[in-house]
Parts: C-alpha cells; sequence; structure tokens
C-alpha cells in the first residue's frame, strides 16, 4: 500500500545540479564548477579528535574486527537508507526485506514516525554545494516535518546514542540547510536526525542551523588548512 507524501510544490527554485565526485588520496571531492569540494562527511570525519579516536578504537578491538563492524554497520545504513527512500517515494519495498534483514526491522520501527511528521517532501537523496563552506554533499531528504521546512537526517546505530555525542550530525544537517538555502532562497532553521538502534529503540534528535554554523566553519578551516599538506606529500 503506497504512502501518502506528496512533493511540497510551494518551494520554487531550479533544479540541483547532479555533482559527479572524485577520490583523491582517499579523499571524497565533489566537482563544482571547476572546483573540487570536499564531501561534508569527509570533512567532519577527518577532524584529528576523530582520527585519533578511530585509530584508538581499532587498537583496542583489533584490525580485523575493526574492519568487520565497520563494513557492517556501512552496510546497514545504505540498506536502511533505501528503504526510507523507496517508502517516502511511494514505491513497494516489500521484495527488499530478504536483502538486509535487520535494517528492515529497523525500518518498520521508524516508519511510523515518518507517518507521524512527514508533510511534504522537497528533495530526497540530492547533491548540493556551498561556496561560503566551500563544501558539498548528498542531503537525505528536505521536508516539511511537523509543519517546518527541515533537513531530516537518518542514522542508524548498534546502540542508541546520546544527545551530546551526536553534535557533528547536526554539524552535517547545518551544512545541507546552507547549501539549500544558497542555491534556493530559503533558509532551513530545523534539523532532524533520526535514529533508530538495533535494539528498535527510535529517538527523533531535534536542534537550529543556528547552533551549529560556528562549529561547521571550524572544521572547513581545519580541513583546508590539513589537506593541502596531506595532498602535497
Amino acid at each position: 500500500m503506497k504512502n501518502n507524501f506528496e512533493l511540497d510544490n510551494k518551494y520554487k527554485f531550479k533544479a540541483f545540479p547532479d555533482l559527479t565526485h572524485t577520490s583523491i588520496k582517499g579523499i571524497r571531492f565533489y566537482d563544482v564548477n571547476g572546483q573540487k569540494y570536499p564531501s561534508i562527511t569527509t570533512a567532519i570525519g577527518r577532524q584529528r579528535s576523530k582520527q585519533v579516536g578511530l585509530q584508538e578504537w581499532r587498537d583496542r578491538v583489533g584490525e580485523d574486527a575493526a574492519k568487520h563492524i565497520s563494513r557492517t554497520a556501512a552496510m546497514r545504513g545504505t540498506a536502511f537508507h533505501t528503504l526510507c527512500e523507496e517508502y517516502v517515494n511511494g514505491n513497494d519495498i516489500e521484495h527488499l526485506k530478504s536483502k538486509h534483514f535487520l535494517a528492515w526491522h529497523m525500518f518498520g520501527e521508524l516508519k511510523s514516525h515518518i507517518n507521524e511528521h512527514l508533510d511534504g517532501v522537497v528533495l530526497q537523496e540530492t547533491t548540493m554545494y556551498s561556496d561560503e563552506y566551500k563544501v558539498a554533499g548528498r542531503s537525505d531528504l528536505i521536508a516539511e516535518w511537523d509543519g517546518k521546512l527541515s533537513i531530516v537526517d537518518y542514522k542508524t546505530t548498534t546502540r542508541m546514542k546520546k544527545p551530546e555525542w551526536i553534535q557533528d550530525y547536526f554539524v552535517q544537517c547545518a551544512a545541507y540547510a546552507k547549501m539549500f538555502e544558497e542555491h534556493t532562497g530559503y533558509p532551513v532553521d530545523d534539523l532532524v536526525i533520526a535514529m533508530v538502534a538495533e535494539d528498535g529503540e527510535v529517538e527523533l534528535f531535534n536542534s537550529k542551523t543556528k547552533l551549529h554554523l560556528g562549529r561547521l566553519e571550524e572544521i572547513m578551516e581545519e580541513f583546508y588548512d590539513s589537506v593541502f599538506t596531506e595532498l602535497a606529500a
């Protein structure tokens, strides 16, 4: 049975360009009007503090276990995002059940929340960029959520996270908000992280774009300060 999420046509803007991307020394860059802007997820992930923490975790669990955990989480997340996108598009998703059973059940826990809060779709899985912050990325969902234009980002996790642990997720969403505003002229003030844990727990975390722009600027400055040295090596 199809859902009733409709494209919200009250926002008028020209289509976003379909950006291509390349990898240079393991760093993902989007090609933007002759320039290369890093992926926002890459820029966030390459913070020195995150790199140190990641290496400490790898040392603690062992390299083989770390690769297995990371690969499993990536597969779970990809399958979950596909289910969310197809469901919001009104497509049949029953055939996807056998492809990733865990992601299917995690999506099942989130579905009622999507039905309750999602009022109208503006964009899904769209590549965007910001000339102000010199960064690009692909947003999961931009929509009216509880009647407010919002960036909605889906996250899966082994165990539910605390709000103080997910501030960089909000930075990522704030970047999408600025990308959207630069292209369309419509400001997006509201951010939603829709997170589902493997045990079925669901949390909808909310924040405001303006609270995370300072941190976004710091992360991009750190990225550009370090990347030129790395690429020149």
